[in-house]
């Protein structure tokens, strides 16, 4: 089975998204551990010293935010404890990590994307970590299964948390006589509304000149629509079933809505990202992930508004994109690396990484000591981490998510049914799937 994991890691590294990197707004973060031997106490309020020790973190390169919060961190750790923080930064993070956890050279601790934890964890490279030293009892209990393996062993602690929510343009809604509480509540109602929606906006500003809402056409954002209802795109063994009934029924259900022109993507539009579609003027709705948010008050002038996500089949969901640490399994300086993972991840390093870096923290807590609650964009992405479902599933996604990015476009489109693109679709990832045995 191990063997099986590293080949189909290989094959998955560059099908990897980089939305699920970008977990806090640019994707990198760093963070300091503390450690407890008094159960009485929070664990990272229990530093110790650990003078001459030098500790290196993997991480993959920030924006200016984000390494100004990881310094901070690095500064406050080195003062607790004594001890010397280096930092290895990435440019092809997956592809020279592993590298690394092959020569037996990896860092102390280092970034695990969710996405991919499944890999790491099947490989035996990381060190497993006991739930009560590191507090676990603290973080959202939806989402700390992201970094558990099957067996129930820990491996990596979560460092932040990203969601998606529903964003929405004031006045572009407003100039067409629309209200923000007229976007419905279920998805069920989205067509109508939309096809309402892009009527009117095309009368007022022109046929084509703005979509009524931008999307994404990948697993990362639709499998929970995909999967509502009972339906799964993998099996137990983790052979793609996209062209599953319940699967092809859900997609069907998108079809309806490209089809009827009033939900393109950022390409259909000429542009790059939904941030960009959006903050341009070009799309009246949007549902992103909170790194939208920096993006939309420095770069753009748009005036908007943001509300949970809606329900589907009854059952209301947002996605989860996370970033956690994990330790090397030979590293040299276990307790150092252990010191370091609890003090980031505790209150005190949760709060210097996502107060700087501009991201959710992944304890209910923290978020409470940031008063996340008084930022309305904030609160409602908040509000949907307790909601949210991991961007995770087994160690195949990344070849079934590529599958589906090739064949899913003809679907919306009308080009090919649902069930005759999936099939595949299905086909082709079970094919790479087969090949890794």
């Amino acid at each position: 089975m191990k063997e099986r994991a590293k080949k189909i890691l290989a094959l998955a590294i560059a099908a990897v998204t980089t939305v699920s990197l970008a977990a806090c707004g640019g994707g990198n973060q760093t963070n300091t551990g503390d450690k407890a031997d008094n159960a009485d106490q929070p664990a990272e309020s229990q530093s110790q010293d650990m003078s001459g020790k030098t500790l290196t973190l993997g991480v993959w390169g920030g924006n200016d935010q984000e390494s100004a919060a990881l310094d901070k961190m690095i500064s406050a750790f080195e003062e607790q404890t004594g001890a010397k923080v280096d930092t290895k930064v990435y440019t092809d993070y997956n592809t020279q990590i592993q590298a690394d956890f092959i020569a037996k050279t990896a860092p102390d601790a280092f970034y695990i994307d969710g996405n991919v934890f499944p890999f790491y964890s099947s490989l035996g490279v990381m060190e497993p970590l006991d739930k009560e030293e590191m507090g676990l009892d603290s973080y959202y209990e939806n989402l700390v299964g992201s970094f558990t393996a099957e067996d129930g062993t820990v491996y990596c602690v979560p460092k932040d948390v990203s969601t998606l929510a529903t964003y929405y343009n004031k006045d572009l809604l407003d100039s067409v006589e629309v209200k923000p509480e007229d976007i419905p509540e279920a998805l069920e109602d989205y067509k109508d509304f939309l096809v309402d929606l892009q009527k009117k906006l095309d009368d007022k500003y022109g046929p084509g000149q703005i979509t009524a809402m931008t999307y994404n056409p990948e697993l990362s954002r639709e499998i929970y629509v995909l999967e509502a209802g009972g339906g799964s795109i993998a099996d137990e063994e983790g052979n793609a079933q996209l062209s599953s009934d319940g699967v092809v029924e859900n997609l069907e259900f998108l079809a309806e809505l490209t089809q009827a022109g009033c939900w393109k993507t950022p390409q259909d539009m000429g542009l790059g990202w939904n941030g960009e579609v959006f903050g341009a003027g070009k799309a009246a709705i949007m549902e992103e992930g909170n790194w939208v948010y920096t993006t939309l008050q420095n770069d753009y002038d748009v005036n908007f508004g943001v509300k949970e996500m809606p329900t589907y089949k009854g059952t209301q969901y947002s996605m989860a994109f996370t970033v956690g640490w994990g330790i090397s399994a030979v590293t040299e300086e276990k307790e150092l690396a252990k010191e370091w993972v609890k003090f980031a991840t505790g209150t005190e390093g949760m709060e210097i990484w996502c107060t700087g870096a501009g991201c959710l923290p992944f304890r209910e807590d923290v978020a409470k000591k940031m008063d996340v609650e008084s930022d309305p964009v904030w609160k409602v992405h908040s509000d949907m981490t307790k909601i949210a479902l991991p961007w995770q599933k087994g160690t195949t996604i990344s070849i079934i998510d590529a599958a589906y990015k090739n064949f899913c476009p003809a679907v919306f489109k009308g080009e090919e049914s649902a069930k005759d693109a999936m099939e595949k679709a299905d086909k082709q990832a079970n094919s790479e799937i087969a090949n890794a045995q």
